[in-house]
């Protein structure tokens, strides 16, 4: 963890910046000292370990990193949140952290043209990104955070999952990227932090997207931005069979799943030869597949596609009407690519520039 990263971190639960205790250090590729293992301690007498260099603010960070636990028992301090308040966390999150850490994990690759459509998607140019403070919102293993910092950005990917131990990897050697494990529900940051918060393809995997948006909305400056990607309600045929497969694959254990969706890949190729011709062949595939050129693609993301616990579609006007609700101004969506709004200055801030 870089010693930048203080500056924008607070406890979820009493919003006072964290006291940081170091155990281990490292060095990176310029020379400059960053945490490997510590606490951050909080005024409120919550602390949180770093672990491998990434800060891991959850209810249950010891029950996922029990190795830590175990090799500096002697100095931490009295676990602060009951046993009550984990299960209640886990109930709600665990199977989400779990399935997302396997898929982030397991899958780890880089295709950088991909990677650069997807950031760019609704009107974003490359110039957007220059010189902002940027959240990542559900950074997975860090894709989008490196891309965006190519772009000229300073980026914090939050993530609920031990995909963070990739992304650090993935990042590790870039000063302007930190990473942090915590909680969209409450993200660790201080209030009206960022130039520009963005979370695409994530908020529809949460309990309550729009809650998870308007919290979101908390932690960008005024003048700056908010941009999500949220899945568009589909057909109700392909919802209808979409919710049929998911009653069995959510049952399944995660592995299992994983080598399934191998079973798209036939499916893909037909799909790329044969089957984008066809009328209603073409339907049907796209129903219960995901498809691309790459098939190493069309199959994690069908498995992305039936394995999370939690899967919400909405209209965009819906997603539009969220923005608006807020305040946001300068909305801007297109369909299947998100939607971005800007959060305006006070008024008096704006007279006094006009001055």
């Amino acid at each position: 963890m870089r010693y930048r990263l203080l500056e924008l971190l607070v406890c979820p639960r009493c919003r006072k910046p964290f006291a940081l205790e170091a155990f281990e250090y490292s060095k990176d590729t310029r020379g400059e000292e960053e945490v490997e293992q510590g606490l951050l301690n909080s005024p409120c007498g919550a602390w949180f370990p770093i672990v491998d260099g990434v800060p891991v603010i959850l209810p249950n960070a010891l029950n996922i990193y029990s190795q830590f636990a175990e090799r500096f028992r002697d100095r931490l301090p009295a676990w602060q949140f009951s046993a009550e308040e984990i299960a209640q966390f886990e109930r709600d999150k665990k199977k989400t952290q779990e399935s997302f850490g396997f898929e982030w994990t397991i899958y780890s690759a880089v295709h950088e043209e991909r990677d650069r459509g997807y950031a760019l998607e609704g009107g974003l140019t490359p110039e957007f990104f220059r010189g902002k403070l940027v959240l990542d919102a559900g950074c997975g293993y860090g894709r989008h955070s490196r891309v965006v910092q190519e772009f000229g950005a300073e980026v914090v990917g939050l993530d609920l999952s031990v995909a963070v131990r990739n992304a650090r990897r993935l990042t590790r050697d870039n000063p302007k990227i930190h990473i942090v494990q915590g909680d969209l529900f409450a993200p660790p940051f201080v209030h009206q932090t960022f130039d520009l918060v963005y979370s695409w393809g994530v908020l529809h995997h949460t309990p309550d997207p729009r809650r998870a948006f308007e919290g979101l909305v908390d932690f960008v400056r005024e003048g700056g931005d908010i941009s999500v990607k949220i899945y568009r309600k589909r057909p109700a045929p392909a919802a209808l069979v979409e919710s049929l497969i998911r009653k069995v694959t959510l049952r399944l254990p995660l592995r299992t799943l994983y080598r399934l969706a191998y079973l798209a890949v036939p499916v893909n190729w037909f799909y790329w030869k044969l089957g984008r011709f066809i009328p209603g062949v073409r339907q049907a595939i796209l129903g219960v597949v995901k498809v691309d050129p790459n098939w190493r693609i069309a199959h994690i993301d069908t498995f992305d596609w039936y394995h999370p616990q939690y899967q919400f579609h909405f209209p965009m006007e819906e997603v539009v009407s969220w923005f608006e609700e807020k305040g946001l101004e300068q909305i801007a969506g297109e369909e299947s690519k998100g939607v971005r709004g800007h959060k305006a200055a006070h008024r008096a801030e704006q007279l006094q520039v006009a001055r």
